[in-house]
């Protein structure tokens, strides 16, 4: 190690007096060249490559192999048939939920929905109209109840009226009888009181039967007008109308059916349709993908199981991009046929630069594993100071040298024990050349894509 940070250093020396060799010619000419230009130039700053210093494992761990996907996948299926009239996205278009993505034709539909809305108003008018019909006859049934009510009354005083005749009638033919017996009457005047007593008596059954039938009327004015209040003839109008509005609601939800939209946001990955292309409810018109987050699912077999458990930090590298992830889904049945356990950690995307079906690498730190600072070994400078480095630290486009405190490192990271905090960024290419506090730009690479693992 430290004959390897020698030659790092002699290497430095060397290339700081090569560039001293060539530089002090050019700042010659430079100098020559502002004594007689009118406004000299400024020399561009030195571009360099950085990269965030994390907090990670150095220990190996589990290693499996997996594949790039979206948190969400999803294929949309049409629920109807038909001919596609329009396709409102293209491939790699962010949609929202809710929005358009392909709209199948739909005269039929809208043929049947101007029936169903026909069927609805006619519907309507025959409720309006039944509910009228059934106000009159409600209001003709209680006119009838009062009549009925009061021929009652009038045949009941008929009745009482009878009743008094017939008693009279039946007294006189008593008195007329006494009088005869006493030989103060004929058998004439007897005969004439029976005959009015006959008659009184005749007069009585018929207003008892005028009684009767007038109590019968009110039960009939009664009855009649109980089944007026029930307003069946609204009713059924009413059930007719909510019919017709059910074949309108059909028609709209067909109609609906033909336009497919997105259930989630994301990005439209694949459209295999066109306008014109006829599709059914078996083929997917559409994919839509979210890969912010993106996530990496693994087969992690029956042995190593117990190495994984949901919430874990791991490290994914992707390419020459590592970053850090976490176990979300841990399957609890296997794989039928290769008898693995299907595993999904989630990794940060925000750049977009994760796309699906890439493969990536998935290291499962050891149990108990410690956290420690790390940054890329490329960013470590030698120091004459046993356990010590020296990095270039930027910040707002100028860096600033700082000697760190060394330990444990492997081929790609270094453990900092001490000088740098997490997040902080370290210069890992172009550093050779700098001083403190000298001012910087990025390279079009920006920030190195080997973050800490």
């Amino acid at each position: 190690m430290e004959e390897r940070r020698s030659m790092t250093s002699r290497q430095k020396s060397a290339w700081r007096s090569l560039a001293l060799v060539t530089l002090v010619p050019a700042l010659l000419i430079g100098c020559q060249r502002a004594e007689t230009a009118s406004a000299p130039a400024e020399l561009e700053p030195p571009t360099v490559v950085v990269a965030e210093t994390k907090e990670g494992t150095l220990e190996t761990g589990l290693t499996l192999t997996g594949k790039v996907k979206g948190s969400v996948e999803l294929m949309l299926l049409p629920k109807a048939s038909g001919r596609v009239a329009r396709v409102a996205v293209a491939v790699g278009d962010p949609v929202k939920a809710g929005a358009l993505i392909v709209e199948l034709d739909a005269s039929d539909v809208e043929a049947q929905i101007r029936q169903a809305e026909a069927a609805v108003r006619a519907a309507e008018a025959g409720k309006e109209s039944a509910e009228a019909q059934a106000e009159a006859q409600i209001a003709q049934a209680r006119q009838a109840v009062l009549q009925a009510e009061e021929g009652v009354k009038q045949a009941e005083k008929s009745l009482a009226a009878a009743q008094y005749a017939r008693d009279l009638a039946a007294k006189n033919v008593e008195r007329v009888t006494k009088l005869k017996d006493a030989g103060l009457a004929t058998d004439v005047e007897l005969e004439q009181a029976e005959q009015q007593k006959k008659q009184a008596e005749a007069a009585l059954q018929q207003a008892e039967s005028a009684r009767d039938n007038a109590a019968q009327a009110l039960e009939v004015a009664k009855l009649n007008l109980q089944i007026a209040e029930q307003r069946l003839g609204a009713k059924a109008a009413s059930a007719q109308l909510e019919q017709a509005r059910a074949g309108l609601q059909a028609a709209l939800h067909q109609r609906e059916n033909l336009r497919i939209t997105a259930p989630v946001g994301g990005v439209v990955a694949s459209l295999p349709v066109a306008v014109g292309d006829l599709v059914s409810p078996q083929v997917a018109v559409a994919t839509i993908v979210n890969m912010r987050p993106a996530r990496v699912v693994v087969d992690v077999p029956e042995q190593a199981l117990d190495a994984v458990a949901v919430g874990q930090a791991v490290t994914v590298s992707v390419g020459d991009r590592t970053v850090p992830g976490t176990v979300k889904v841990k399957d609890l049945t296997p794989n039928p046929q290769t008898r693995s356990y299907r595993v999904e950690v989630e990794v940060p995307n925000d750049d977009g630069a994760l796309v699906s079906g890439q493969s990536a690498t998935v290291v499962f730190p050891p149990e108990g594993a410690p956290t420690v600072l790390l940054v890329p070994a490329d960013a470590v400078l030698p120091s004459k100071d046993t356990g010590k480095g020296t990095v270039f630290v930027y910040e707002d486009g100028v860096v600033h040298e700082r000697t760190v405190e060394l330990g444990r490192e492997t081929k790609s990271f270094v453990e900092i024990r001490a000088g740098l905090k997490a997040g902080e960024k370290v210069v890992v290419k172009g550093q050779y050349l700098l001083r403190d506090g000298d001012r910087v730009r990025l390279t079009d690479e920006g920030t190195s894509g080997k973050p800490a693992p």
